[in-house]
């Protein structure tokens, strides 16, 4: 019996085993799963490195510093807003609060 070659590709396996919307099934699958860490890594360190470079060759453009906004917090105090009345209309009601018990206390003095 003839030993056949191990191929390693997704097109050679599928050659013998199925058919060609199979492979294109798998093929989707294939390109909608997330990539490996590794290759995660990998692109990380080859972009980190072409911006090394291009910072050493004085290519980079230059990149305008964005400041943070301040988070809002949950629960914040806000004090009760008072409204102040002008000291005139506060006086016209201390005037007419004192007559009036002026008044109250020389009726009940004139009573008895």
């Amino acid at each position: 019996m003839a030993r056949s070659k191990k191929t390693r590709t997704m097109r050679g396996k599928l050659g013998k085993t199925g058919t060609k919307e199979m492979m294109k099934e798998q093929r989707k699958a294939q390109k909608s799963k997330e990539p490996s860490r590794y290759h995660v890594k990998k692109s990380q360190l080859r972009k980190e490195q072409a911006h090394k470079k291009l910072e050493r060759l004085g290519l980079l453009p230059e990149v305008e510093e964005t400041t943070v906004a301040a988070r809002p917090r949950r629960f914040t105090y806000v004090p009760p807003v008072v409204e102040k009345a002008p000291e005139e209309v506060v006086q016209e009601k201390n005037n007419t609060e004192e007559l009036t018990t002026n008044d109250l206390m020389s009726a009940f003095s004139e009573s008895f």
